[in-house]
């Protein structure tokens, strides 16, 4: 690829824009989890299902996504990916309208099925937009941004939803009534309106933006059959399906771990957590990009895992803010991993980066189907058995990070 250093400048700049219109509207699921459990009457489990659909749609939209790159373009899979978000947005208004949770689900899928395109669209260009060995800290930048939306979208969703059911819900113990599901339900138009009016006005933006050509990207010699042969990328998939499970486990449950911890704290206060185990991930990310010019992407992915089984134990075996603080800080360990994780699976691929991508993107399904079989098992034995899981998908981690260099020299690359 040839481009000169204000055309990467420009490319890197449009990529962190878009990193961090995603973080934000993922990040957002977190707080429907908890409004949903009240709107719907949900089990853990149930609720889960918003996880579910959400990174569900990466499971079935990856390949397809890939593929609509390679016959129009990264720019224009962009623009469709964007056309999509803003659909999946303004279909919250009807779902809203006939108070469904099935039909909320529905919106949630296709605005994730957009997000999911635009991964596509967007990571490829990450990794070719600079030289391999600082592919890592490429990655780490754009999640600096996606970790910045996620740190605020907490707080944007906890002042429009959560402080919402307060006040239609003053005493949560009594039954919730159909005039109040609907109140409920009404208070999420806007809001998404307004999210898919967004994307809109992002797509007139970004139609008018002139990025880099990927040169390779409709190489003919490049299959997803040949890409799997590779067995350090088969393991990488395997690692960013459990990487998403880790990721998003605790976001997902920190409203119920928080309000059950004996803190006394209420479900707008402890969506604040969240916030923090975010603002961990910004500050991971930050640090991170001066780390890995320090230390290579498999001893930072072992040693921030290693770090991230003890902070979830101390999560598990204190109570109160001890607990509470060590959950916000295992978000320090998940910075890093993504880009770590990428760069291990992707070595010397070349012109099949474009196929590994689609493969680790399908692989993000992980995240939904974690967390609602830990949703199943909070049902069941409660929150803290249910994050006690992220322990062995903690240790595959420093087993990935200490077997993919050696996979890939045996193969050549």
């Amino acid at each position: 690829m040839n481009t000169t250093e204000r055309t990467s400048i420009t490319g890197m700049s449009t990529l962190t824009f878009m990193f961090f219109s995603f973080g934000f509207v993922t990040t957002m699921n977190n707080i429907l989890i908890p409004y949903m459990q009240t709107l719907f009457s949900l089990t853990n489990a149930q609720a889960m299902f918003i996880n579910m659909v959400w990174y569900g749609a990466y499971g079935v939209g990856s390949i397809p996504s890939s593929a609509i790159t390679e016959r129009f373009g990264y720019k224009r899979g962009m623009l469709v990916g964007l056309m999509i978000c803003a659909l999946g947005g303004f279909l919250y208004y009807p779902a809203a309208a006939m108070v469904s949770y099935p039909f909320f689900l529905t919106a949630t899928f296709v605005l994730a099925l957009g997000i999911t395109l635009l991964q596509v669209a967007v990571n490829p260009y990450v990794v070719e937009i600079g030289p391999h060995r600082t592919t890592a800290m490429r990655m780490n930048i754009v999640g600096t941004a996606s970790s910045t939306a996620r740190m605020i979208a907490p707080l944007v969703g906890t002042a429009l939803f959560l402080g919402t059911i307060m006040q239609i819900i003053p005493d949560k113990s009594l039954p919730v009534s159909d005039l109040q599901r609907t109140q409920l339900a009404q208070s999420l138009q806007m809001p998404y309106l307004s999210i898919g009016a967004a994307f809109l006005v992002l797509l007139v933006i970004i139609s008018m933006i002139k990025l880099p050509v990927i040169t390779h990207q409709t190489d003919d010699r490049g299959t997803i059959a040949k890409a799997w042969k590779y067995k350090h990328l088969r393991y990488g998939v395997l690692a960013i399906f459990i990487y998403e499970g880790i990721e998003i486990a605790i976001p997902s449950f920190m409203v119920q771990y928080a309000t059950g911890s004996g803190l006394g704290v209420d479900e707008s206060t402890a969506a604040t957590f969240i916030t923090f185990y975010f603002l961990a991930m910004l500050v991971g990310r930050f640090t991170g990009i001066f780390v890995m010019k320090c230390v290579t992407d498999r001893v930072a992915l072992s040693v921030y895992a290693s770090v991230g089984i003890v902070l979830v134990a101390f999560g598990l075996l204190f109570h109160g803010p001890v607990a509470i603080g060590a959950l916000i800080l295992s978000g320090l360990c998940q910075s890093v991993m993504w880009g770590n994780i990428f760069g291990l699976a992707t070595r010397g691929l070349d012109y099949l980066t474009n196929k590994a991508t689609s493969l680790m993107l399908t692989a993000i399904a992980g995240g939904g189907i974690i967390t609602v079989a830990m949703g199943a098992v909070a049902d069941k034995l409660g929150v803290k058995a249910a994050l006690f899981v992220m322990i062995p998908l903690y240790i595959y981690m420093i087993w990935f990070a200490l077997s993919a260099g050696r996979m890939a020299e045996k193969q050549g690359m």
